[in-house]
């Protein structure tokens, strides 16, 4: 059997998780080890850092991507960051009851650690269903017209009114081709790569067009998603061009979801 060692995390992967460990949380949590995993794509990399009962990832050597993780522990309270001013703390009054304290705390987070993240953007709040604990997922979002931008900032919210997840993809605005295919035109290329599906596809949600970085340049793809009893059928359609990518058939228990 071969076995693939990975790599330990260089001075450099270290300080750059670090340096967004200490934006993102104001040095409340202090990393006790990393890894790294290699995605087996040139030299694309995860860096990981872990703290207390959390862990962080930065993806390398671009940097874009950033996400932390505060795992909740049983046998001690929960790591959460608590968001001076705003999060609940002693205060129980400021523990969120709806959507719309939720976002207050979460905003009073991006003021003070992530400002980029609110600038120009749509924000949108959920009470997801995905399994973790309960909470609120707001989310911000820059757009081009209907294009939806590489910018992504998401803040978990738990029922006390805590920063239990963070998701960062901080990229600057792209300069993107013109979309000169249409959603009905998408549609037909779509079905042409199922043709066996055709009869079983039940739904067809609306689609995303999303701005993704490919084969070295941006680009802006229809995200296309039919539901089937099965499972669903996923594919993404260039809008410039018309060629489909990455065309997957999703069993029941694998269903993601369109970003």
């Amino acid at each position: 059997m071969n076995h693939t060692v990975a790599p330990p995390a260089t001075s450099a992967q270290k300080a750059a998780i670090d340096q967004r460990l200490r934006d993102a949380f104001g040095g409340a949590y202090r990393v006790t080890d990393y890894s790294v995993t290699t995605t087996g794509f040139e030299d694309a990399a995860t860096v990981t850092a872990y703290f207390g009962n959390g862990m962080a990832e930065l993806s390398w050597p671009g940097q874009w991507d950033f996400t932390v993780q505060i795992m909740s522990a049983t046998d001690e309270p929960s790591g959460a960051f608590s968001v001076p001013g705003a999060a609940a703390g002693a205060a129980a009054a400021k523990r969120p009851v709806g959507d719309k304290e939720a976002v207050l705390i979460a905003r009073a987070y991006a003021d003070r650690f992530a400002p980029w993240g609110t600038r120009n953007a749509k924000v949108k709040v959920a009470r997801p269903d995905d399994g973790g604990r309960p909470g609120w997922v707001v989310s911000w979002r820059r757009y081009e017209g209907e294009v939806v931008l590489p910018h992504r900032f998401d803040v978990r919210i738990d029922e006390e009114g805590r920063v239990s997840e963070l998701t960062e993809r901080k990229v600057a605005d792209p300069q993107l081709p013109p979309v000169r295919v249409t959603e009905g035109e998408a549609w037909k290329t779509f079905a042409k790569s199922f043709p066996e599906r055709a009869d079983a596809i039940e739904e067809k949600p609306d689609p995303t067009l999303s701005a993704r970085f490919r084969d070295g340049e941006w680009r802006v793809d229809w995200l296309l998603m039919a539901t089937m009893p099965t499972g669903s059928l996923e594919a993404a359609v260039d809008a410039t061009d018309g060629s489909i990518h990455d065309p997957a058939e999703i069993p029941l228990a694998r269903n993601s979801e369109v970003p």
